[in-house]
């Protein structure tokens, strides 16, 4: 499994990230998942995918607007999947009260499969989501309502006990109010991984790398890394 992971950023702001995509993917078609998005009609979502993959040569982007229909068969069909940005609880209350998420688990085992996501497309990857509830901070960015009651909120967690914190240092005037917020997740047991929205990770055969013009940071309770660049993921929780 490859994926790629951004934390939030779109068009220009991840070039890098998205020619490794169209990279992996080859030229074959695409599975979009929008269900992060608040309009379940999914208007416009399509079209704004297409407007980011064409330019690097994918042109074959299928869209699902339910979970039903993320089947075994048609993931065996796809080069790629491709998880938007939203509210993540709602992506992942759809995923798991359906065939999907042990469907993209089985998808994930397969050692060519790709995917990339990017904010709630990404935190779903690492073991909790909660890493994003709103706490009633000013960092909206990074705060989600869980408007739909999600019980279960473990993500897959393909990076070791890891969490996502996309959307990470936005805004130069929240860094205080961002660092509070990690030393709280910290507190509360949280090993985090925080990425901005101009970076995204690429974690394959058990390593990280950084793509993207800002660092990624990684804590744990004991250890920081500021940096990450090509590390092995289990190195993260030395």
């Amino acid at each position: 499994m490859k994926l790629i992971l951004n934390g939030g950023g779109s068009g220009a702001q991840i070039k890098e990230s998205l020619q490794l995509f169209a990279k992996l993917v080859n030229g074959g078609k695409v599975l979009y998942i929008p269900f992060a998005w608040k309009d379940e009609t999914y208007a416009g979502c399509l079209k704004w995918l297409s407007g980011e993959l064409q330019p690097y040569g994918i042109h074959h982007i299928e869209m699902v607007t339910l979970p039903e229909q993320i089947t075994k068969e048609k993931l065996k069909s796809v080069q790629g999947v491709f998880i938007g940005g939203g509210n993540t609880y709602k992506l992942l209350k759809m995923l798991k009260e359906s065939q999907a998420y042990g469907n993209l688990k089985d998808y994930m085992a397969q050692p060519n499969s790709v995917i990339m996501g990017g904010s709630a497309g990404a935190l779903i990857f690492g073991k909790s989501i909660d890493t994003c509830l709103d706490d009633g901070s000013q960092l909206k960015h990074i705060c989600d309502v869980n408007v739909v009651g999600l019980k279960d909120t473990t993500g897959f967690n393909c990076l070791h006990g890891f969490s996502i914190l996309p959307h990470y240092q936005k805004l130069a005037e929240q860094n205080t109010l961002t660092e509070k917020r990690v030393k709280r997740l910290l507190k509360e047991g949280y090993k985090l991984i925080c990425i901005p929205e101009e970076t995204s990770i690429f974690v394959h055969d058990d390593k990280i790398s950084i793509i993207g013009s800002k660092p990624a940071a990684a804590f744990t309770k004991n250890r920081e890394i500021r940096n990450i660049q090509n590390e092995e993921i289990s190195y993260l929780n030395k």
